[in-house]
């Protein structure tokens, strides 16, 4: 649980609302073509669960990277940590083709996701700021906390 609340965030807690409650859209492909190359903050959901916050110079083409698994990503990688308990130095490779890949795809066609704009030159200090807030599941600092404790070695 985190122990820190949207109330730090300052001025920069309207952004942080507007992603948390404002209008999800699921995180399909018909919904990311409007989206262009806009930069701003993306964060997905599961259901109201908060997964992953990300900041990005375009919107649309971040999304469309996500759902289609063009390139790795944080959270992706994250996702298969969590999720299907993926370690290793090889997991870039593991997560791009074959089975678990298909399974990450499967599990990506069932989140939602919102976004808001934001300073651009922010973007990544914000994004790190609202995934502390909100202690996303793959992107806040129980799940960090928890990756470490576990790879310590035996």
């Amino acid at each position: 649980m985190s122990n820190f609340t949207k109330k730090q965030l300052g001025k920069w807690e309207l952004i942080y609302d507007e992603l948390i409650f404002g209008i999800k859209l699921p995180l399909k492909e018909s919904n990311s073509w409007f989206l262009g190359d806009k930069h701003g903050i993306i964060a997905i959901f599961n259901e109201d669960e908060i997964l992953y916050v990300l900041g990005t110079e375009n919107i649309g083409k971040t999304i469309n990277n996500i759902i289609k698994g063009i390139n790795v990503g944080d959270f992706r990688k994250m996702l298969a940590i969590v999720e299907f308990n993926l370690s290793g130095n090889n997991i870039e490779s593991k997560i791009l083709k074959g089975t678990l890949a298909t399974k990450i795809d499967k599990k990506i066609s069932t989140f939602s996701f919102s976004i808001s704009q934001a300073p651009k030159q922010h973007l990544k200090r914000l994004s790190e700021a609202f995934n502390v807030v909100s202690d996303s599941t793959y992107g806040g600092p129980t799940v960090k906390s928890n990756i470490s404790i576990d790879s310590l070695p035996s």
